[in-house]
């Protein structure tokens, strides 16, 4: 192929692509047709616009081939505003490759073809190379769109994430637009929400949110992972939070703690869940790795009130903290569905010395363990 220099015309090579440009509508159906049979993907695309790129792309390579040219500026302009049409319907980069292959090949076969019985036939191996290059500067103008579309879709998406996320925690915006965005990332508006969250600190460096959010991209459902002061919240739909779990420990470290909120339905529900995942991971601060509201939801609801119920456990605090074998045997009775029996069991001690653990509990604290309310009061201060 030569840049200096065209084919002449009656050159036989020449005229063998000029021969092949004479069907080009009827070569353009079948290349099309054979492209949607072994490329699935492609059903996503108008079948009359893929025609129509099918038969500009034939006409201008044969075109180039007849010539002895290379690509020219508004060839590849052609191919990278198709590309931008496929990337846009969704196909992958790896499929629009391969049509080039494809017809490359189909081509080939097609020009051995018509030149047997022909001046062209012993040198129509000539084409191959030029074919070869055609195909090579068609290629690196596809992978550089899907590499530019990439980007530019991610950023869009992490800017999506970011929004909705903040829209959830504040509750600032009409819920029609949080509706919008929460569809644009592929959530039902009206379907069951749960969210997980842990410290913000270490997600924003090294593009960590980033793996995250291409690691949930492998569990089940659909998971949207953002930033919101000193947390870093992962909304979650349809999908497994136990397996986002681990995969947030795995990238935040083994010292990871995260909180999980109950799933709970539509965005108001997606709202409280977060707020589940806050309370929860106050809790996991206080002992653990993975906490779960729906596994301590006292615990996790008494977080904003610690101050204004403090007084309320002021003298069971300090009663546990002096008698650690009292509130050992309040916490067992408890464990033991309010019997002494099985009580005395789990300590290995006799079922009257838990009776009088428990009078001696009472007396010092003022509060009955012997009953609901005074039992849960005990259970609260001592754990709390």
């Amino acid at each position: 192929m030569t840049s200096s220099a065209v084919r002449p015309d009656g050159h036989p090579l020449r005229l063998l692509c000029e021969s092949l440009q004479d069907r080009l509508d009827e070569l353009s159906v079948e290349l099309t047709d054979d492209i949607r049979r072994e490329i699935p993907s492609y059903a996503a695309m108008p079948l009359a616009e893929q025609r129509r790129t099918v038969r500009v792309r034939l006409g201008y390579v044969l075109r180039g081939l007849a010539l002895d040219v290379e690509p020219t500026a508004e060839d590849l302009l052609e191919v990278q505003t198709a590309s931008r049409r496929r990337a846009y319907y969704g196909l992958p980069v790896q499929d629009v490759l391969a049509t080039f292959h494809l017809v490359s090949r189909r081509l080939w076969d097609e020009l051995r073809a018509a030149a047997r019985g022909t001046a062209a036939e012993d040198t129509a191996i000539e084409l191959v190379a030029p074919l070869w290059l055609w195909v090579q500067a068609m290629s690196g103008v596809v992978a550089d769109v899907y590499a530019d579309e990439a980007g530019a879709r991610y950023g869009r998406e992490a800017g999506l994430r970011q929004r909705f996320l903040e829209l959830l925690r504040t509750g600032g915006a009409p819920r029609e637009h949080t509706a919008e965005i929460a569809r644009e990332l592929g959530f039902d508006p009206d379907g069951e929400f749960q969210a997980l969250c842990t410290t913000a600190a270490g997600w924003a460096a090294e593009g960590r949110l980033g793996l995250l959010q291409r690691a949930a991209q492998q569990v089940a459902g659909k998971v949207s992972c953002g930033l919101s002061g000193e947390l870093m919240v992962a909304i979650t739909q349809r999908g497994d939070p136990a397996d986002l779990v681990t995969r947030v420990i795995k990238l935040g470290g083994d010292d990871a703690l995260v909180g999980v909120g109950l799933v709970r339905p539509g965005l108001a529900g997606a709202e409280m869940s977060i707020s589940d995942a806050e309370r929860a991971l106050v809790v996991a601060e206080q002992g653990g790795r993975a906490t779960a509201f729906e596994d301590a939801w006292l615990r996790a609801s008494l977080v904003d009130s610690r101050d204004r119920l403090l007084p309320l456990f002021a003298e069971v605090r300090r009663v546990a903290g002096e008698q650690p074998q009292l509130a050992e045997t309040v916490l067992a009775f408890a464990d033991a569905g309010l019997s002494l029996a099985h009580a005395a069991d789990a300590l290995r001690i006799h079922p009257n010395t838990v009776a009088y653990r428990l009078g001696q509990w009472h007396k010092l604290t003022g509060t009955d363990p012997r009953t609901f309310d005074g039992l849960l009061r005990s259970v609260v201060g001592i754990t709390g």
